[in-house]
């Protein structure tokens, strides 16, 4: 039987849960401090999504499309909107003017970075926690593989369990 087929077990279950609460608990953080600044979430993570793909000028709106795992014209709205908020803006590529680039304004890299400062003082709070869940599930997932491709240790197990 391949090692993701095995039944789950409760302590499964749990450590799933654990590393969903976790990763949950930091989403509704992130979305709650994106409004106290004013922007929705997806706004927070198209800015965030500019600055860490900086490249001469800024990203494509292709390359920001795949980044948050939406449809071209999708970013083409909330670049719009985001835009007449004065916390983007397009520059056409000099060489090819067809092709779209988007940077952040001082504006928005003020807002973004007031953001991720905040960010980086609950990852240094709930970050361990977090850490710790995926850590925790990862080893189970692990031990689980271990001792299911390895027949010798599953012999071992049955032996040693009472």
């Amino acid at each position: 039987m391949p090692p993701d087929s095995a039944r789950l077990t409760p302590s499964d279950y749990i450590a799933l849960g654990e590393l969903r609460f976790r990763i949950r608990r930091f989403l509704h953080f992130s979305e709650s401090a994106a409004r106290q600044e004013g922007l929705e979430p997806q706004q927070h993570q198209l800015l965030l999504a500019v600055r860490s793909l900086e490249g001469p000028n800024g990203p494509t709106i292709g390359d920001l499309a795949d980044h948050l795992l939406i449809r071209h014209h999708s970013a083409v709205g909330l670049i719009d909107r985001m835009e007449e908020r004065g916390l983007i803006e397009r520059v056409r590529g000099n060489d090819d003017r067809r092709q779209v680039k988007v940077r952040l304004t001082a504006v928005g890299a003020e807002k973004l970075e007031r953001l991720s400062v905040t960010h980086r003082v609950e990852l240094r709070n709930s970050g361990p926690a977090l850490v710790e869940a995926l850590g925790g599930l990862l080893r189970r997932l692990n031990d689980a593989q271990g001792t299911e491709s390895d027949p010798e240790s599953k012999k071992e197990q049955d032996v040693s369990t009472p």
